[in-house]
């Protein structure tokens, strides 16, 4: 394992990387970067990264009456945390204008929100021109096809945990029933009973889910189940439902580790590719639930594998290598199996920092 000063470079050139990056404001995974920054400041102990979200975020307040496309995608619990660290009110007002946007969609039968409407399969990620991929991509953009109104596994990492932490943050008891609310009606479409993984969406055109277990969704289900955890009561009953999910998916991921230490763009699915974001979000969210008591001690030979695997994925400039563009809904799995790598992105450099820290916490859990 790399000395705290490895690390603290380390993180120093991830960070670094992402605030070059152009941000859509707001895309799926921007939330995942924006919380890598928060996390570098309190690994480097250098303030110029939290300095930079609250920048953004304040940036972004003006704008808010203005909705784009995929504004409840915001980074809510960021933005929550940059509150906490500079008492800004105006952050928390945002959250609260947030939190009453995100309620103002229209919701299924069984209650769970419906955010994307107008959803288009197969979409190609956005390649930089000079990627030898990009012709091909842009060809198969010719081959999209509607999916209709989806839920996606993204929202359970997005909603829950923002309206826990604003429920942590305030006290009010509303926003702790909206974080089960954006939460356990998602888990029920797409927690497959029979692998223990949760599926890439589900349409209500056929009331189904898509039947891929991709790998990243399932690193975003494992982390919002977490950070929704952990702010709730522990005795809230609904918990015991979450923590049973966490801990199923849990041994299903243990168990479809690779020897590397890493897991496949599709979980189950050994021929498609291993993708390096998946560690991150692995070693980031089992180190959190062995500190808080909700996986067992046997977890962490399987976290340190996961650690050494993503470390060794590191680039000398701070790059996690190997982690694959956005990935829209599809319900082929070769559509994941062909997904391009190697960007550098907010879902990839973003889990890298947080997975970082996850784990020294871990080890200072422990008296290390």
């Amino acid at each position: 394992m790399p000395i705290d000063a490895d690390l603290k470079e380390t993180t120093r050139k991830a960070a670094w990387l992402l605030t070059q990056h152009p941000w859509r404001i707001w895309f799926w995974a921007d939330s995942l970067g924006l919380e890598g920054l928060l996390d570098a400041s309190h690994i480097t102990g250098d303030p110029q990264y939290a300095a930079y979200v609250h920048g953004l975020l304040k940036a972004w307040i003006p704008r808010m009456r203005y909705r784009g496309e995929f504004d409840y995608t915001a980074a809510g619990v960021a933005l929550l945390r940059a509150y906490e660290n500079t008492r800004d009110e105006s952050l928390l007002d945002a959250a609260r204008k947030h939190a009453a946007y995100l309620t103002g969609f229209r919701k299924l039968q069984n209650g769970a929100y419906l955010r994307y409407e107008d959803v288009t399969l197969e979409l190609p990620p956005a390649l930089p021109l000079e990627h030898p991929e990009y012709a091909q991509w842009i060809e198969a953009a010719r081959r999209v096809s509607e999916g209709g109104p989806c839920v996606c596994v993204a929202d359970i990492h997005l909603n829950g945990p923002f309206f826990a932490k604003l429920f942590a943050v305030t006290g009010e008891d509303r926003f702790r029933q909206l974080a089960l609310d954006n939460l356990l009606p998602v888990i029920e479409l797409l927690f497959d009973e029979r692998t223990h993984l949760f599926h890439h969406f589900w349409q209500e055109e056929t009331e189904t889910p898509n039947g891929v277990a991709w790998g990243r969704g399932n690193g975003l289900a494992l982390l919002g189940m977490l950070y929704t955890l952990s702010h709730l009561p522990e005795e809230e009953t609904a918990c015991q439902r979450i923590r049973d999910v966490l801990r199923r998916q849990s041994e299903a991921l243990a168990s479809l580790q690779d020897a590397s230490g890493d897991w496949h763009t599709v979980i189950d699915d050994p021929d498609s590719y291993l993708e390096t974001s998946i560690a991150a979000f692995v070693v980031e969210g089992w180190s959190f639930a062995v500190r808080r008591g909700w996986l067992a001690e046997d977890y962490r030979p399987k976290i340190e594998k996961a650690y050494n695997a993503m470390l060794s994925h590191v680039e000398p400039d701070g790059k996690l290598s190997g982690v694959s563009y956005e990935t829209f809904p599809s319900m082929r799995r070769e559509h994941y199996r062909k997904m391009p790598r190697n960007a550098v992105v907010p879902w990839g450099q973003g889990p890298l920092i947080t997975a970082i820290r996850s784990h020294r916490q871990l080890s200072k859990h422990d008296g290390a």
